[in-house]
């Protein structure tokens, strides 16, 4: 049986291809404002951010109880948190939180102070429906909206 299996494999090698781990990286700089919604039929507040371009945005769906009390730190881990959402939309892909697979948003709020407005630093790991990732990053973005 061992010589038939080495036979086999000399005359039907297998191949193995690597296996895709490439994900899209996307970089947050640029505030685009905020307004107000309903998240789980609660009020909430939504914040939309870029790379600067009118294509690429991502969002940050959260209720207000949810956001008053979060002591400046969102999170939601494979759709654990019903209260705090985050999705992008980039390069024409819809990027998303899943709890079929290991997927992440975290946003730590900067609050204010007499140098420096209010600002969010944003970090995610999403999929999108044919299962490839994004990663998005993000340095301390003002929630200032920038003037055209």
């Amino acid at each position: 049986m061992r010589s038939l299996l080495r036979t086999a494999s000399i005359i039907f090698p297998i191949i193995l291809l690597p296996i895709k781990t490439h994900a899209t990286v996307i970089e947050l700089n640029t505030y685009l404002g905020g307004s107000e919604g309903k998240l789980a039929n609660k009020p909430a507040l939504i914040y939309k951010f870029s790379d600067g371009s009118q294509q690429n945005r991502c969002s940050i769906i959260t209720t207000e109880n949810y956001l008053v009390n979060a002591k400046n730190r969102l999170e939601n881990i494979n759709l654990s948190e019903p209260n705090f959402y985050f999705d992008c939309v980039w390069d024409g892909r819809y990027y998303f939180l899943s709890n079929r697979h290991r997927t992440y948003a975290e946003v730590i709020i900067k609050q204010p102070d007499m140098n420096f407005p209010m600002s969010m630093h944003i970090e995610a790991k999403l999929i999108n429906i044919i299962g490839e990732h994004a990663e998005v990053i993000s340095g301390d973005i003002s929630l200032r909206r920038s003037k055209k």
